[in-house]
């Protein structure tokens, strides 16, 4: 592996994007993914291959309001021409921001932890279908809202995802309505695989009776099973904060 000293700039991204036609974040074989979409623009601009670190592997289907990445290179070269070439990406696609950052930052490994919304529409609408979860039934959200310091703190998070293990930290974890519309936010140092669906699916179970805030209570003990899992097109990455 290269040492450190051998890049001469890293370039930082902030990045937003419409997950609706990828296949998620990470590269994956005759798939369209995010990376894999940034990484093709950037070595046509530099001419040798680009490592993209992304601070989040987002799911196929799932948004991204501030995304972050970067990458090394082991020539200097004007952020104004990085930007320019960025344009050329496709339209759901967004590069907000290019900033020279220091050698040692990496998107992932440097992030503090990471915000994410979640939006549940009661009803339906063609206009934002792939956007939202359009629920269909009703949800007591006293129910909801009570349970939610179950997640706070640290914990075993193995029964809310889809194959990851490992401890979490979750910080905040809250939720907003409107007369048509619930919108979940919930910030964490990691999340594992489909982690914040998984939680968001368990509080609307809760919130239809079909089970018992004894049942998350278990589930974060590692005992009983696991929930339902929300559908990407409702999840945003909001932030990542360093």
């Amino acid at each position: 592996m290269n040492s450190i000293t051998q890049w001469a700039q890293n370039i930082k991204l902030e990045i937003e994007y419409d997950g609706t036609n990828f296949s998620g974040w990470e590269i994956q074989p005759n798939k369209r993914t995010i990376r894999g979409e940034i990484e093709k623009t950037l070595r046509s601009l530099f001419n040798e291959d680009i490592k993209l670190i992304g601070a989040s592997r987002t799911d196929a289907g799932v948004h991204a309001l501030s995304q972050i990445a970067n990458f090394r290179i082991k020539t200097r070269f004007p952020i104004s021409k990085i930007k320019g070439a960025l344009f050329k990406l496709p339209f759901d696609i967004y590069i907000k921001n290019v900033t020279q950052v220091p050698l040692e930052f990496d998107a992932r490994r440097s992030a503090k932890s990471k915000v994410y919304f979640y939006r549940l529409l009661r009803g339906r609408s063609p206009l934002l279908q792939k956007r939202v979860w359009e629920y269909k039934y009703q949800l007591d959200t006293k129910r909801i809202e009570e349970a939610m310091p179950l997640f706070l703190g640290v914990h075993q998070f193995d029964l809310f995802s889809h194959k990851d293990e490992g401890e979490c930290e979750i910080k905040h974890l809250e939720f907003t309505q409107s007369s048509n519309e619930v919108i979940f936010e919930i910030e964490g140092n990691r999340f594992l695989h489909r982690m914040v669906r998984m939680i968001i699916g368990t509080l609307t179970e809760l919130g239809r009776g079909k089970i018992k805030a004894q049942d998350i209570k278990s589930a974060m003990e590692l005992k009983g099973r696991k929930f339902l899992c929300a559908p990407p097109q409702g999840l945003y990455l909001k932030e990542v904060k360093y």
